[in-house]
């Protein structure tokens, strides 16, 4: 069985109010996994500055996935386990594995927005620096950052949750 990432035009950033920070950790660290496993796909199936590119992103995301098992296991919690596949893009084309490297850095970029509502100071810097980078890896795949990165669609949720 794959696992589906959250679909990123339905997903919503909290409010901040009761934000479990291990959950949004945990979350995070999800996403970190899906980008661990997409950027080894892509880069595979890459050359020359793609793959490239793509092994740097690669790296970013172990080295941000090894940070959060640490903010996790601090919080005497157990990291979530990667999934033993994911969803992969409908062919190998160069266009289909921007969108996928796109979506993956989209849907970081979401849980990372969830992690920036934790009350905890360090996580909040940890989680804007981590959506700050996730953007901008999106973009270097011919993504748009937005005017709010992060948030489904670009926009925040209106007032009345609508």
């Amino acid at each position: 069985m794959t696992a589906t990432p959250q679909d990123p035009q339905t997903a919503t950033p909290g409010t901040g109010e009761g934000v479990d920070t291990v959950a949004a950790l945990q979350a995070a660290l999800r996403a970190e996994h899906a980008a661990v496993y997409a950027y080894t796909y892509v880069g595979a199936r890459s050359d020359g500055g793609r793959r490239d590119r793509c092994y740097e992103h690669l790296d970013a995301h172990r080295a941000q996935r090894d940070t959060l098992r640490v903010e996790i296991g601090d919080r005497d919690a157990r990291p979530d386990a990667g999934d033993t596949a994911y969803e992969l893009p409908e062919s190998d084309g160069e266009s289909d594995l921007d969108g996928y490297a796109r979506r993956v850095e989209r849907q970081g970029a979401q849980t990372y927005l969830e992690l920036a509502a934790s009350p905890e100071p360090a996580v909040r810097d940890l989680a804007l620096r981590c959506l700050q980078e996730a953007t901008l890896r999106g973009m270097e795949w011919g993504g748009e950052p937005g005017v709010f990165p992060g948030f489904a669609d670009g926009e925040p949720p209106s007032r009345d949750g609508g």
